[in-house]
């Protein structure tokens, strides 16, 4: 094929040269490897004759298959590195009106389909090459792509070039973290993509109010690009909460993240995609300022917490349970649990309502509770850890209330790792009204088992038909056999100790004795009592 296009070239048959290109195009559509180009460094010849006939006015006729080629010539890294020059960046940034800032908003129906090529070619180079990016971040590429998006609505830009504009923003904003404070700061660059997700959000009200599709394609993939480069411009804290323009800034945010959360329930396709940019961004947001979140949207009823809820439910309903699909939700919901009461409440309502079902076990079930109490006892540390501190938080990190939702078996791990074996009810918390016991529960509260955490029959008493001779050998035959164990390495007896934590003994009748002392203190603790009465 190139020896085809040469002899065309020559011929000047600029027609057939661009049919060229465009077979070209359509049989490489799927290549991502080009060594099959190395021989007589084809690769490289044809790489600077499309940049050759891009970079020349006179044959716009050709630009656009040049650009397709370029990028699927981009895709192959190592090819790519070896042959891109910046003299190559600033043709594609010319193309696509990127590289003065006087033109950067000039888009007309002849050269659309050109920006939108050298948009797709400087994605796939910027996100390959190094040496792209840092040429790309010295320049005024990102001026220009912030003066162009605050004319999105006004000029009716055309979404295609929007996306392609926003996802090199990400990609930019991803690789340099100089260049996101530049945006934040001198470009005001979080203020400019909050005005396109609201103008998004606009769109979507008054399409809601004719019974359109409410959240189409076009306004999903946008809007994550869009939530994905806030993202990156806030995953470093630039805005402190403490000073009013920047709190009324991060308010501003979180009420059109609160809003977009509430209309992805009217999206017919990836809602899921919306929802998850959403609880991404929200992990960077100060905690104080969550409480937006629990206002209602002006427009309908729907709380944006019950949403990120039944998000995070959905996600703990799949077969494998991934850290990665469900640690933002439980880190926002954590963050926001631990900084404002009434959003503790709210979570709590969902994840820890009443007790009613005493009957089953905590882990046993299909409710949400019964979802995160089987993640206490997974393999994955990090998702267990995550979901035990924001139970333990729910239960406003009161020990008791805890064993009484989870099981002791099941938040034993927890306790043990912090110290909580003895750790008193934090007095931080609000007091215990919420808390009032259901009737199901207090009907079998003394049947309870607290390891379980459900309801357990009694049991017939293994003793009752031994004397107390029998009674002692069996004692003694368990105390042997335990210590036997305990010789072997097979257990290690422990004891809990003054910090909380369980402390290895020597010997099993070290049990004893921690069973004498506790009595001790507690018929001590009963006389006082009894003193203080009188």
């Amino acid at each position: 094929m190139f020896t085809e296009i040469s002899e065309a070239i020559k011929k000047k048959n600029f027609n057939l040269v661009n049919n060229l290109l465009d077979e070209f195009n359509e049989n490489h559509k799927d290549t991502f490897n080009f060594n099959c180009f190395d021989k007589e460094n084809s690769y490289k010849w044809f790489w600077d004759l499309m940049f050759h006939y891009v970079s020349q006015d006179d044959k716009k006729v050709l630009h656009k298959s040049c650009l397709s080629c370029i990028r699927l010539l981009s895709r192959d890294k190592t090819q790519l590195i070896e042959s891109i020059h910046e003299n190559h960046i600033n043709i594609l940034l010319e193309s696509a009106n990127l590289l003065n800032d006087s033109l950067c908003i000039f888009i007309t129906s002849e050269n659309k389909d050109v920006i939108i090529e050298s948009l797709k070619c400087l994605c796939n180079i910027i996100y390959q090459c190094e040496n792209a990016q840092i040429i790309c971040c010295s320049n005024k590429t990102v001026d220009c792509l912030i003066l162009r998006l605050r004319t999105y609505y006004q000029c009716e830009v055309p979404h295609d070039i929007k996306y392609f504009d926003i996802k090199l923003l990400f990609l930019l904003t991803a690789f340099n973290n100089e260049l996101r404070m530049k945006i934040s700061k001198e470009l005001h660059g979080i203020t400019y993509l909050m005005e396109v997700l609201d103008n998004i959000l606009r769109n979507i009200i008054d399409d809601s109010s004719t019974n359109k599709s409410c959240f189409n394609e076009e306004n999903v993939s946008l809007s994550c690009e869009i939530l994905k480069v806030l993202f990156n411009l806030t995953v470093n804290p630039i805005c402190n909460p403490s000073n009013d323009d920047d709190y009324s800034t991060w308010v501003r945010l979180i009420s059109i993240l609160r809003d977009l959360l509430v209309t992805s329930t009217y999206a017919t396709i990836h809602q899921d995609n919306i929802i998850s940019n959403v609880v991404n961004l929200l992990t960077n947001v100060p905690p104080q300022c969550l409480d937006q979140l629990l206002i209602k949207s002006h427009w309908t009823n729907v709380l944006a917490l019950n949403v990120l809820i039944d998000f995070l439910d959905n996600r703990l309903s799949t077969l494998q349970v991934l850290y990665e699909n469900v640690s933002p939700t439980l880190i926002v919901l954590l963050k926001g649990s631990k900084a404002i009461s009434k959003f503790r409440c709210s979570v709590r309502q969902h994840i820890l309502p009443p007790l009613k079902d005493v009957m089953n076990r905590p882990e046993q079930g299909n409710t949400l509770r019964n979802k995160m109490c089987r993640l206490l006892t997974t393999p994955n540390v990090n998702l267990r850890d995550l979901v035990a501190e924001l139970l333990f938080v729910l239960c406003k990190e009161n020990v008791g209330r805890m064993i009484k939702y989870t099981g002791f078996g099941n938040a034993a791990g927890l306790f043990a790792n912090l110290g909580l074996l003895n750790k008193t009810p934090n007095p931080d918390y609000s007091s215990d009204s919420e808390d009032s016991d259901t009737d199901e529960y207090l009907k079998y509260k003394d049947q309870i088992n607290p390891v379980l955490g459900c309801f357990e029959p009694p049991k017939p008493n293994p003793f009752e038909c031994m004397s107390e001779e029998q009674q002692e050998h069996e004692v003694m035959q368990l105390v042997c056999k335990m210590d036997k164990l305990t010789r072997e390495g097979v257990i290690q007896p422990c004891k809990i100790g003054d910090d909380g934590r369980p402390k290895p003994i020597e010997h099993v009748l070290q049990l004893q004795e921690e069973l004498l002392s506790h009595f001790n203190n507690t018929k001590n603790r009963d006389n006082s009592d009894d003193v203080n009465d009188y």
